[in-house]
């Protein structure tokens, strides 16, 4: 299965749903949307099909590319406002037309990314939904729990084949060596759909069947 490498595009998606809000101010969205990346894990436990995932997949993959243009746009207004606001005497007018300039890059990032989350919850059904919401009405912990078990399933997978290749006098260290370079960092960057693709890669590779 094509695994999804865009976990930051993902979660920043979410974390711009309250950027620049006042503290005072209460999350209109709270509650509204699930992360993109709990449903990236929990899509075998919520039952996403495969026509589900093409799609995300599909949306994911647009607003990967409109998000890297608007992105170099805003950093170029940026760049822009702190050259025009460095001089001892700043010219109010041009200084606040840049301003507009950067603020109108941000409110067009900020639709894509709230586009691409609403888009993402219409995908998944009112019981897919209810599953997700389940899933996280403590916090997240039984999930979390879940997954830990799922990976060192896994894990414990991977290593029984490495010693089934080894017993029959292949050599699995490449393999392993790979996969440890790999999925050590993406767990400790916290990573955990990209560090169950190194699994599942090296559960591939290690197939009795594989040359």
């Amino acid at each position: 299965m094509k695994r999804i490498l865009l976990t930051a595009l993902l979660v920043s998606a979410c974390s711009l749903l309250a950027a620049d809000k006042p503290a005072h101010q209460a999350d209109p969205f709270a509650g509204a949307f699930f992360p993109p990346e709990l449903i990236l894990q929990a899509r075998e436990q919520i039952g996403m099909s495969q026509q589900q995932l093409e799609a995300f997949q599909s949306r994911v993959a647009k607003t990967q590319s409109q998000s890297e243009e608007l992105r170099k746009k805003l950093d170029l207004e940026s760049a822009a406002l702190a050259t025009l606001a460095k001089p001892e005497r700043v010219e109010e007018a041009a200084i606040l037309a840049q301003l507009d300039k950067v603020l109108d890059a941000e409110r067009e990032l900020k639709h894509l990314h709230i586009s691409l989350v609403v888009a993402i919850k219409n995908l998944l059904t009112p019981e897919q939904q209810a599953k997700l919401q389940e899933m996280i009405k403590d916090g997240g912990a039984q999930f979390a729990e879940a997954t830990r078990n799922r990976l060192t399933e896994k894990m414990d997978r991977v290593k029984a084949g490495a010693q089934a290749w080894a017993d029959s006098g292949r050599d699995p260290s490449d393999v392993l060596r790979n996969m440890e370079q790999k999925f050590k960092p993406l767990i400790d960057a916290g990573k955990v759909v990209e560090a169950e693709a190194e699994l599942d890669r090296a559960l591939e590779q290690l197939k009795p069947e594989a040359k």
